[in-house]
């Protein structure tokens, strides 16, 4: 395992990267369910991500674990799941993705995005 400040650097460096895998066990099954998604890192280096519908898979295997893996450029890493229940915190995701990705932008101006935000902390490389 790596320090948090190996994990943050990391993360910094990959920041740009378009997509992630995020990989979390099933939860009827317990094996390992994956899906490719958008993803946006917050100013205090957690991973922010968002769906518009949280009857999704990925939502309900990742809530149900609490700790998922996440691999992008090359790296793993392993963290924390959680729903961004604080509104300042959801507000901040949705603005991390609308700068990155095109589409979150146009859905932001027209008063869309993703209903459900999620972050990914105590990052550690594995």
């Amino acid at each position: 395992m790596s320090t948090s400040n190996d994990a943050a650097a990391t993360v910094a460096r990959v920041a740009t990267e378009r997509e992630l895998r995020l990989i979390a066990p099933g939860r009827k099954s317990g094996l390992p369910r994956a899906v490719t998604i958008w993803f946006a890192v917050l100013d205090d280096g957690c991973v922010g991500l968002g769906t518009l519908n949280e009857d999704r898979d990925w939502v309900r295997n990742a809530r149900h674990a609490g700790r998922v893996e996440l691999q992008l450029a090359g790296v793993r890493l392993r963290g924390r799941f959680a729903d961004a229940t604080d509104p300042v915190r959801h507000r901040a995701i949705r603005k991390a993705m609308a700068r990155k990705y095109l589409p979150f932008r146009i859905a932001a101006w027209l008063g869309l995005g993703q209903r459900f935000t999620f972050v990914v902390d105590a990052l550690e490389i594995v």
